[in-house]
């Protein structure tokens, strides 16, 4: 493979120092010599090719430490609708993409913005769609506008009732309006038909190379079943040598015990698609009021839902670390980010047990005391900064005062723990450059900033950066391989249009993946 010498934009390499650079060296892959000076860089290589970048600034590639893959592919394989602006755009692009449809077959798309599905009604999709249930995602997946037909297929009529953490939107006579929110949107995602393995490859394939426009060079998987359908593609894509992503696959708490049983163990793999380590999720969620808090919630007696306790995830926790699985606890409310912080703590300390990366995910309630034993014990928070505005005014309203204690992004780096974020796509936007906002700006986009969310846990654009990059790879036990622009280092670069380190974040709404390279290959 020819030597390349990139250079032309300031290059931010996330490295220790977070050093700002003007060349980039790559050989087989790998980099091999970065330089504040091209033309010293040039003159060590002479015969090196240049790759000369105009506009923007180059970062390592972005690292997702948590993401459901399938789910993604799956609810964005027919269109994505995340560029539509006007009510009119998004109802011709859905009527142009049946026309590839049969007669009763299934439609569905993903992306939409919320302000446009809040306009929309069953019949505004039954004019374009009389003959096809079509159901459109919000790009959070909080939110769905279905036809009739598809609210039909789904059983979701006048007597269906709303199911817990979810509402039906209803007309004024009481009879579904299409519109679904939260939970509700469940009951049509079950409605739609499973997919053969073809269209699953495919999807799978079209979700990994959307992934990369956004610059996702690596994803850590966090919804793999072993034998199922998504692990066999991501093979036959490493076989047939089409897999271009990086890919770390979690499996859940019983696949990992027998994988480790037979001999295999975290970090198995090559270097495009490798095992992760166990997951577990001990809580529920705040959309259903069922996160597990220490205080509860206001105008009731009920704390969450608390699926494992400290003994039981301390026995899976040990099995897991003694067969060389490194292990992820989901933990959202502050009560079940306690349990996990003190198990561990006692994981830790125990002769015999293996020390072994240690990561919380979500970690959307924290109290003082788990932050500073995440500090103390290098327990990786993996934080949801998109969550951010999905969860801020169900928070406010049940938690109170508690509600201070969610997305404490300042708070951990200020404790000296390391941080790490992601997206949970598709329940909320993959694009990195949308979580390093709401990091920033603790709002979405087109908030006001009445409605920044306890602003003093905001970070900087380079701290976002850093924990969407060097952060992640470090919770996905591949900070020896990616996350920065170091010597030795794998070359996965991406050219933005816009060096957002030198503005505010207002920067990052006009910015754009330009270029992504994959071992210094264009993809």
């Amino acid at each position: 493979m020819k030597r390349k010498i990139f250079y032309g934009v300031p290059i931010y390499t996330m490295d220790p120092d977070r050093s700002i650079q003007q060349a980039v060296v790559v050989m087989n892959g790998e980099i091999e010599y970065v330089s504040a000076n091209p033309n010293e860089a040039h003159t060590l290589y002479p015969d090196a090719d240049l790759v000369e970048l105009s506009g923007g600034c180059l970062i390592p590639g972005f690292v997702d430490a948590h993401l459901h893959l399938r789910e993604y592919s799956i609810l964005f394989k027919d269109f994505d609708l995340t560029s539509a602006v006007h009510g009119e755009e998004l109802l011709s692009g859905v009527q142009s993409a049946l026309s590839e449809k049969k007669k009763e077959e299934w439609f569905w798309a993903a992306g939409v913005a919320k302000h446009l599905l809040f306009s929309l009604r069953k019949e505004d999709i039954d004019t374009i769609s009389p003959n096809n249930p079509v159901v459109l995602f919000a790009s959070d997946i909080s939110m769905a506008a279905a036809n009739s037909i598809a609210l039909a297929k789904a059983g979701i009529d006048q007597s269906r009732s709303d199911p817990l953490g979810g509402r039906i939107g209803r007309d004024s006579s009481g009879d579904p309006n299409g519109l679904l929110y939260d939970r509700a949107v469940e009951l049509l995602r079950k409605a739609l038909p499973e997919e053969k393995t073809k269209v699953v490859d495919s999807s799978i394939e079209k979700g990994l190379s959307k992934m990369l426009t956004y610059g996702l060079t690596t994803i850590c998987d966090c919804s793999t079943q072993l034998g199922s359908e998504s692990v066999r593609t991501l093979m036959k894509l490493l076989w047939k040598n089409r897999l271009k992503t990086r890919v770390v696959i979690m499996f859940g708490e019983r696949d990992a015990l027998r994988l480790g049983e037979i001999g295999f163990i975290s970090h198995f793999g090559n270097d495009r698609l490798r095992m992760g380590g166990f997951f577990v999720s001990i809580d529920g969620s705040f959309s259903t009021l069922t996160a597990y808090m220490r205080s509860g919630y206001r105008g009731g007696s009920s704390n969450g839902l608390l699926l494992m306790d400290e003994e039981e995830l301390s026995t899976v926790m040990r099995n897991q670390f003694s067969h060389y699985f490194w292990g992820a606890v989901q933990c959202v409310g502050d009560g079940a980010n306690e349990i996990a912080m003190k198990v561990f703590n006692r994981i830790g300390s125990e002769v015999g047990v293996p020390r072994l990366l240690k990561r919380i995910d979500m970690a959307c309630a924290l109290n003082d005391g788990d932050i500073e034993a995440m500090s103390r014990n290098e327990v990786i928070p993996v934080m949801v900064p998109g969550h951010i505005t999905t969860d801020r005014e169900r928070a406010i309203r049940t938690l109170g005062a508690d509600a201070r204690l969610l997305y404490r992004f300042r708070s951990v780096l200020d404790s000296g723990a390391h941080l790490a974020f992601a997206s949970d796509s598709p329940y909320a936007s993959v694009n990195p450059l949308d979580g390093i906002y709401s990091a920033v700006e603790r709002r979405g986009w087109g908030d006001g900033p009445e409605l920044r969310f306890y602003p003093k846990e905001s970070v900087s654009i380079a701290e976002a950066v850093y924990a969407y990059t060097m952060g992640s790879a470090r919770a996905c036990g591949m900070d020896t391989e990616v996350g920065s622009i170091e010597l030795g280092k794998h070359a996965d670069l991406v050219h933005l249009s816009h060096d957002i380190f030198s503005d505010d974040a207002t920067s990052l709404k006009d910015a754009r993946v330009l270029g992504v390279f994959v071992g210094g290959e264009p993809v």
